[in-house]
């Protein structure tokens, strides 16, 4: 029950907000509408200080601005009284117009002045316009001029802003000294001022000095903070640039440590051997060394290859000069090796030459030992034809003889025993034949069949 009231202050409050809500979006879409029609396109500028403050002053000269409608609604039931005011209304108007246009085009110092000689002109021109001169009325309007070094303290540069002083004494000097006077302004000055027309500008000078000193002070106020802000940008920007540059500092480091490291693998591979070792790097500062390495590696390979195909060559080129040896000499073959070579094909034609030239001298010998049995058995059956003769003598003229028998007998074992020497020397003969056939079969010479003994006998 107590908490009931509480509830419905509260949506009470609610509506309220709910309702102030759709004034402020109409309210921000004035201002939002207002903004882009008089100021430049705010993605014209970027994010550093010198840009962020010109649009802050580029939007202040859109604020101020505003004046021109304002002054119009608030001078225009005063200019329709008296047609005078339509003059410095209509000049206000117009140079502000013109300041609207260098706003939009981003010369915001340009657009700054133009607004403020607009305040001027439209004051100069409304004490010009005065029908019967400068009155006593009038004298606080010169204090107007504070209007224009108050704008400029918020839009120029504060170094603009003293000579804005001194131009606006210069104006008032000149409106007041050149500008007719009402005989009560004149009647005063004589005496209240002891004919002292300086006392009655006194007042207006002071307020411009201390207003353009204000102003002055307030804009140098703000370039310090702007200055302070830009070094604090500054520094933020150096310490994200020195952020990056660790960064990268730290990135390029871990892939010099990676690209080390492939090297030194890639070395200590190659030194252990293995010639085919490469660094494979892709990103990396060090891929020239990388590409020094492979073909450092490539090439001594290569050199590799060449010396051991030299050292297989030598090899072989000793080996054969052991068979040369060997042939010339009459030696016995050594055990030859192979060495992957075309020599190796040369030392079997001449393994082949020299167990042709061992079987050719070997066949010659016993070619010779057949020679010489045939010639034993030439001389046998020579000495056995006499005894054959004496036995076919003997048998026809001592057929009766006594001794017939004995004399026989020794001529018949004489002629067996040349028939017997006959056929061991053919024996003999044919044994080597037969092995010299057989050295020709297993010489693998153009190829035949054996010869058989009965083909022999």
């Amino acid at each position: 029950m107590h908490n009931q009231p509480h509830f419905q202050k509260n949506d009470r409050f609610s509506d309220n907000e709910a309702a102030q809500v759709p004034k402020k979006a109409f309210f921000r879409r004035i201002a939002q509408t207002w903004l882009r029609f008089s100021g430049p396109n705010i993605q014209s500028f970027s994010d550093s200080i010198a840009d962020q403050e010109l649009l802050r002053r580029s939007r202040i000269i859109s604020a101020l601005l505003t004046l021109i409608i304002i002054t119009f609604i608030l001078m225009c039931p005063t200019a329709i009284a008296v047609p005078m005011y339509w003059t410095p209304l209509s000049c206000f108007i117009l140079l502000s117009s013109i300041a609207i246009i260098f706003n939009r085009k981003r010369q915001v110092t340009m657009s700054g002045l133009l607004f403020i000689f607009s305040i001027d002109a439209s004051l100069i021109v409304l004490m010009l316009t005065l029908p019967n001169g400068i009155r006593n009325s009038n004298i606080p309007d010169f204090d107007l001029y504070i209007i224009p070094i108050l704008i400029g303290g918020v839009v120029l540069p504060r170094n603009l802003i003293p000579f804005l002083a001194i131009l606006h004494i210069g104006i008032i000097s000149a409106l007041f000294t050149l500008l007719p006077h009402d005989p009560l302004l004149t009647k005063e000055i004589m005496v209240n001022q002891d004919g002292l027309a300086y006392s009655e500008l006194c007042d207006a000078f002071l307020i411009q000095i201390v207003c353009a000193m204000i102003a002055w002070l307030a804009a140098w106020s703000v370039d310090g903070a702007l200055l302070r802000a830009n070094r604090a940008e500054e520094l933020a920007e150096a310490h994200r640039c020195l952020n990056e540059q660790t960064l990268r500092i730290v990135e390029q480091k871990r892939r010099l440590d990676y690209g080390i490291e492939v090297l030194r693998e890639a070395q200590a591979r190659f030194a252990n051997g293995d010639y085919r070792a490469h660094a494979n790097l892709q990103d990396n500062e060090l891929i020239p060394l990388a590409i020094s390495f492979n073909l450092m590696v490539e090439r001594l390979n290569h050199v590799t290859q060449i010396a051991q195909e030299y050292t297989r060559l030598n090899k072989s080129l000793e080996q054969l000069l052991d068979i040369q040896h060997a042939i010339f000499y009459n030696h016995k073959l050594k055990p030859f090796s192979p060495t992957k070579t075309r020599v190796d094909h040369l030392y079997h034609s001449l393994t082949q030459y020299y167990q042709i030239r061992e079987f050719v001298i070997q066949m010659g010998s016993n070619l010779e030992k057949i020679r010489l049995y045939l010639v034993a058995q030439k001389s046998d059956f020579s000495q056995l034809d006499p005894v054959m003769k004496q036995i076919s003598s003997f048998a026809r003229d001592n057929r009766d003889d006594m001794n017939r028998n004995k004399v026989w007998t020794m001529i018949i074992e004489k002629a067996q025993q040349i028939i017997a020497q006959a056929e061991a020397q053919g024996k003999q003969c044919l044994q080597t034949i037969m092995l010299l056939d057989q050295s020709l079969w297993e010489q693998k010479l153009p190829k035949r069949s054996p010869i058989l003994p009965h083909q022999l006998e």
